[in-house]
């Protein structure tokens, strides 16, 4: 490790010093007070983009050092390519700094990668000047964010469920078990069974799917109704997708 670090820190200073990293703005380097104002359009950009994630993310694994990162991301991009300009020789000097630092916090999320992404976005373009095309491409993006938020695009909207209950009864009590769920199913699949002591009930977990949205109270009310059937648990997954 310390021999990649001494390696690391020899090419930086070295391509430092080639490209003239102590020589001065340079060609294409912005002024102060361009550079500051890039600094705030990014800065404004990449706060619209944190609170696009804020509000339309869930609530399970919702970070606000993630939320805050998105903003200061977009804002040492902004820097880094005003640092850069149009000077090859500094790029390839920031690339030997950076390669020194290893980065190991894992984005399990991939919508959270597409936000670092749109905050990288948005500080490259204010760091290179085009700060309208940062402004209208954030919007853009945004506009998309809120647009799938709205209409819960890929979520899958079903009525498929678990269903759980008790059995105590013979054949003729399943047959009755069968009808109603053929009535008020379109597939149904018993997936366990587990059998009690001599003399108790054995109990049935089912994968079905309603034909009706609203029909799982009716199911629950008529297999309540079959003689040695109880304790009649019903979990619906309406809408299935991702927090």
């Amino acid at each position: 490790m310390g021999h990649a670090l001494g390696l690391g820190w020899e090419v930086f200073v070295e391509t430092w010093m080639m490209g003239g990293m102590l020589a001065g703005p340079g060609v294409g380097a912005p002024t102060l007070d361009a550079m500051a104002l890039r600094l705030l359009v990014a800065f404004l950009c990449a706060w619209a983009i944190g609170v696009m994630y804020a509000r339309t993310h869930g609530a399970l694994s919702y970070s606000q050092n993630f939320v805050q990162s998105l903003v200061l991301l977009a804002m040492v991009v902004c820097v880094i390519m005003g640092i850069v300009g149009d000077s090859l020789s500094r790029a390839f000097g920031l690339a030997a700094a950076l390669a020194v630092v290893r980065f190991r916090t894992p984005v399990k999320d991939a919508r959270d990668t597409t936000f670092l992404f749109m905050a990288v976005a948005s500080g490259m373009a204010t760091g290179a000047g085009q700060l309208g095309f940062a402004g209208l491409a954030t919007a853009a993006l945004l506009g998309g964010v809120l647009f799938l938020e709205l209409t819960s695009y890929g979520t899958r909207v079903d009525a498929e469920g678990v269903l759980r209950f008790r059995f105590g009864g013979d054949d003729v009590q399943r047959g009755e078990v069968d009808a109603v769920l053929k009535r008020h199913a379109r597939w149904f699949r018993l997936t366990a069974a587990r059998t009690g002591g001599p003399g108790e009930p054995e109990e049935l977990v089912y994968d079905i799917d309603l034909r009706a949205m609203n029909g799982s109270a009716t199911l629950v009310r008529e297999l309540a109704g079959i003689a040695h059937v109880s304790a009649i648990t019903l979990l619906p997954t309406a809408r299935v997708g991702e927090a």
